[in-house]
């Protein structure tokens, strides 16, 4: 076992950061609600080369969100993880994503919650504590619908081609998570079913249900898109999701201030830009010319429609009175499919270009204006820090990987982490999904410090290291160089990360037996670990352990059979561990 006051003084040593001292007094949940309103701002796909103050040219001009960074904090090193469905359940619930149901994302309505039993969304935290509570836009987060008898469009390539019974309610959806008023469609624009679910509600009936193939839509605000074909509301607009979420805002601020005027309010706006299908509206909300504007380039024209809403949200605000007393943060659920900076990697990946986020967080004027803060901090963190902001204080048992920002806002020295963890279950290259038998290991997860960077391929079992305050762009793998830190970090991650929590899985270095219930081919006669260890040719013994088995999870996918029969395949040492291999060529995987 290493020596854990060794590490943590090397991290204290190891803490470049500028950041300036302040308590926050918890509130009992007793007293009465504070009018201190909350607004988060859940942008898509949006790497940090997009965003002003972060890079010096972003190829769109962005004043709205240039002004609320003035105005505000902007986070430099701020993280997510690699893909849309595990950040939004790392968000509501401040735990990294293998805490949840779905480790790698509960993208499709598996019949689940996302969040496990006992686990409260910081929705809900906040309802309990008087907010009045409403999401817009892309759930992403599962959850069950109702089955049809007969599946619909069976020779179809929908996803949801099953019969999932598209009028029926969204169970385990935001209603069931905290949020007193919401409209969210089930995947964004992206994927089906096409249509929105009003406080869990399907907005449509029978007769609207129309099945889309890939291809263009012609619609009143703009053209519509189909990425991947599947059923949906015969009046779906891909091109209109922004405007929608826009107006369902105005529409909760106008019911808020009618009906609950004494309560303060949280609005989650979890919008499509810049998600492919990339189609923006022929005009904004005001009348503003969008789509065009940037020539040929829908993308561009989403960046441009997606700051309209930051302004518009903004000005409705001002407007209203409310803006001195609401917390706006933007951010974005992981790193750009491209536009990364000088980062490396991309959406998908476990470089930092893949997890590395805007985040920018404003306060009427009690923020300090253009402040920048260089602390590591990353999604998971969101929980805790509109919990202290709203005086509230977070149960022992929730929100288990959070830590509030609140304090280096006002003090720039003031450390909010020493380390962030990214896990990754699907690699973009091949769009490969790696799921052990109990589905609890990613292909590869990192860990980062305030300078070193440790990734584990766990599939492959290599790790490697780089120094990203001498080297960002991970260009220099230096395990080899610092092998003591680098096997320190490794340990470190085991123990904190799923192998270390009690939970079973095939890779978690020492794990080292044959799986007893593991059958070829999953039937109850079929080869077992023993059956294969008995084998007297070593040559027979290492073919079949290269054979393609189905595990027999809720998430199957074909892995060979020593991800099972680990004993029996020679994957454990002499010592019964297995311990990760050195791979400084990252070109190899």
């Amino acid at each position: 076992m290493f020596n854990q006051q060794l590490l943590h003084q090397m991290k204290k040593s190891m803490l470049l950061i500028l950041l300036l001292p302040f308590s926050f007094c918890h509130a009992q949940v007793s007293k009465p609600p504070n009018k201190k309103n909350i607004v988060l701002l859940f942008a898509d796909d949006v790497g940090i080369g997009n965003i002003p103050g972060y890079v010096n040219n972003p190829p769109v001009e962005l004043p709205n969100i240039d002004s609320l960074r003035l105005k505000g904090i902007t986070y430099k090193n701020f993280h997510a993880t690699p893909w849309c469905s595990p950040s939004r359940y790392a968000l509501l619930s401040g735990n990294y994503q293998f805490r949840g149901t779905y480790p790698r994302g509960p993208w499709d309505p598996w019949g689940k919650s996302a969040f496990k039993r006992g686990q409260e969304t910081i929705a809900k935290l906040l309802k309990k504590n008087g907010y009045d509570t409403a999401m817009f836009g892309k759930w992403h987060l599962g959850g069950k619908i109702e089955k049809e008898q007969k599946p619909q469009n069976p020779n179809s390539s929908s996803r949801l081609k099953f019969g999932y019974n598209l009028t029926q309610p969204l169970v385990y959806g935001p209603t069931d998570n905290g949020f007193d008023t919401s409209k969210v469609s089930l995947s964004g624009i992206q994927a089906p079913p096409f249509l929105y679910y009003r406080n869990s509600n399907s907005t449509v009936s029978q007769d609207d249900i129309v099945f889309y193939d890939v291809g263009e839509y012609d619609r009143p605000q703009g053209m519509s898109e189909i990425k991947n074909a599947g059923r949906g509301d015969k009046a779906w607009d891909t091109s209109n999701f922004n405007i929608e979420i826009v107006k369902n805002n105005e529409k909760f601020l106008d019911e808020h201030a009618k009906n609950n005027p004494k309560r303060p309010f949280f609005s989650f706006l979890s919008l499509g830009a810049i998600h492919v299908p990339f189609t923006p509206p022929n005009v904004f909300i005001d009348g503003t010319p969008v789509k065009g504007k940037y020539g040929k380039s829908g993308e561009y024209d989403m960046l441009y429609e997606l700051d309209l809403v930051v302004g518009f949200v903004i000005s409705s605000l001002k407007t209203r009175g409310l803006l001195d007393n609401t917390l706006i943060i933007f951010t974005s659920d992981n790193g750009g499919g491209s536009r990364n900076g000088n980062l490396k990697g991309r959406k998908g990946t476990i470089w930092e270009g893949g997890n590395t986020v805007p985040f920018i967080m404003s306060y009427g004027d009690k923020f300090q204006a253009g402040g920048t803060r260089n602390q590591l901090a990353g999604i998971t963190d969101i929980y805790a820090t509109l919990a202290e902001f709203a005086e509230i204080e977070v149960p022992k048992d929730q929100a288990k990987d959070s830590r509030s920002l609140l304090k280096s806002v006002y003090d720039q020295n003031e450390l909010i982490r020493e380390d962030f963890f990214v896990f990754n279950y699907i690699t973009i290259k091949l769009h490969e999904q790696y799921i052990d038998r109990f589905g609890t290991h990613p292909i590869e997860q990192s860990m980062r410090t305030a300078r070193y960077k440790l990734i584990y391929h766990t599939k492959n079992s290599f790790i490697m290291m780089y120094d990203l305050v001498n080297d960002p762009s991970e260009s220099k793998e230096i395990c080899s160089e610092n092998f003591e830190t680098c096997n320190m970090l490794f340990r470190e991650m085991i123990e904190r990360g799923p192998c270390g929590q009690d939970i079973k899985g095939g890779w978690c270095p020492g794990q080292c037996e044959d799986d007893p219930d593991f059958r070829y081919k999953g039937s109850e006669n079929g080869m077992s670990c023993n059956s294969i260890a008995s084998k007297t040719s070593s040559k027979q013994i290492n073919k079949m352990c290269g054979y393609a088995a189905m595990n027999p999870g809720e998430n199957p996918v074909r892995n060979p059979i020593r991800d099972y029969c680990r004993k029996t395949c020679g994957v454990c040492d002499g010592a019964g561990t297995v311990m990760p291999s050195h791979n400084n060529n990252s070109k190899e995987w």
